[in-house]
């Protein structure tokens, strides 16, 4: 079989490269023209965007490879898993205004990971998407004022409450990150979108070595991390494991008693340097009871509406 190589300009990119098939459908249609025939198509470029499995198999037995992507691919067998059935939601212990939690049904030792057998089922906002998404919400925020005709009014606040529910679910269950080139975001679509922030290192899921919290970082420094260009070249282990990557790798980091809340760490959903001085001082904010979260917040919003 032949091999080819696609280089890209930026790692921003790379959002092009994972459009869906409707778009990819669109952008044939509009730039081919109707004089040539055509010999590329929408399923072709979705069979482009991941690799098979044996180049990734030859990528990661190189002995010149060192990537980190290659110790992520599956998951790993000698982790326990904690499956949904031994969870149960109810009103977080964590405040007033911490909403739903998830407790224990049962001990947990340490070092367990938590419904992994769900994980693969998160909801993924791609870029495009979200774009979308950001650009319909800041264009209503804008509009909607007190000085429109009635109908325009009514439609600007009918797109406003429409999609601040995907803002708002996007944001208060699940993360943004740019892997992809681009703002996207990811979603559990299972019981783990209920797990509240541990304030104050409290928390007892997260990544191995892990020992920072909201009260000990620097809400003017970002991490290392979210400003590396990991994941910007190429790797055919990355690219097969991306969403692998954004919803595993978190375990407990010591035993939890049956019927104690199970507790994250919401300095790793922070997925951006942009967003990190405020989503550092809304986590402070939060864990004061002086702010509230943005379900919180939205439910609110709604119930005064």
């Amino acid at each position: 079989a032949r091999s080819f190589l696609v280089a890209l300009k930026s790692a921003e990119s790379r959002a092009d490269w994972y459009s869906n098939e409707a778009e990819v459908n669109i952008r044939l249609h509009q730039r081919i023209s109707r004089s040539e025939s055509l010999e590329f198509d929408s399923p072709t470029m979705l069979k482009y965007q991941t690799p098979p499995k044996a180049v990734e198999t030859v990528f990661c037995r190189d002995s010149n490879v060192e990537a980190e992507e290659c110790g992520i691919r599956g998951f790993d067998p000698e982790v326990v898993n904690v499956p949904y059935s031994d969870l149960s939601v109810g009103q977080s212990t964590m405040g007033e205004y911490s909403g739903r939690g998830i407790f224990a049904k049962t001990d947990i030792p340490k070092g367990r990971a938590i419904g992994m057998e769900k994980s693969w089922l998160s909801y993924f906002i791609y870029p495009s998407a979200h774009s979308i998404i950001m650009e319909l919400y800041h264009w209503a925020d804008d509009h909607w004022t007190d000085e429109n005709e009635d109908d325009e009014e009514d439609y600007v606040e009918e797109v406003f409450e429409s999609v601040s529910a995907v803002v708002g679910f996007s944001e208060g269950y699940g993360f943004w990150s740019s892997l992809l080139g681009r703002s996207h975001s990811t979603v559990d679509s299972g019981l783990m979108m209920f797990c509240n922030h541990g304030c104050n290192g409290t928390y007892n899921l997260c990544v191995d070595g892990a020992n920072d919290s909201e009260a000990s970082v620097d809400p003017n420094q970002p991490p290392e991390s979210l400003s590396s260009t990991w994941g910007s070249a190429f790797s055919p282990a990355f690219e097969r494991n991306l969403r692998q990557a954004l919803i595993s790798g978190d375990k407990t980091n010591r035993d939890i008693k049956k019927g104690e809340e199970i507790l994250c760490n919401y300095l790793e959903f922070i997925g951006r340097a942009s967003d990190w001085e405020a989503d550092v001082r809304g986590l402070q904010g939060q864990c004061a009871g002086t702010e509230l979260g943005e379900i919180s917040f939205y439910e609110r919003e709604k119930q005064q509406a």
